[in-house]
């Protein structure tokens, strides 16, 4: 069981052990659950990953400086995805 962060989003989870370098940039959908917008997903970039937990590179914007910045965050793998399928969609 992993811990929990302080981010924001209430399915963020940190592993109990994580890579020590990034192993990629994969492009990948999550899903994301916070107060403000519920259950939605984003486009994101996978950094690294154990089989339990994906470490995502969310893509955002400096409104002061209109260059990108990304927030990281872990998430469990089964909110991860390469391709979104419609089933993958359903209300849980």
């Amino acid at each position: 069981m992993g811990r929990r962060p302080t981010t924001g989003y209430a399915n963020e989870e940190i592993p109990d052990s994580m890579p020590p370098a990034n192993q990629g940039a994969i492009p990948v959908l999550v899903r994301l659950v916070d107060g403000e917008l519920g259950e939605h997903f984003r486009p994101a970039e996978a950094r690294r990953w154990t089989e339990t937990h994906v470490m995502v590179g969310l893509y955002r914007t400096d409104p002061d400086t209109g260059r990108r910045k990304d927030q990281l965050a872990w998430l469990r793998a089964e909110d991860v995805y390469r391709v979104l399928r419609p089933e993958d969609v359903e209300r849980r």
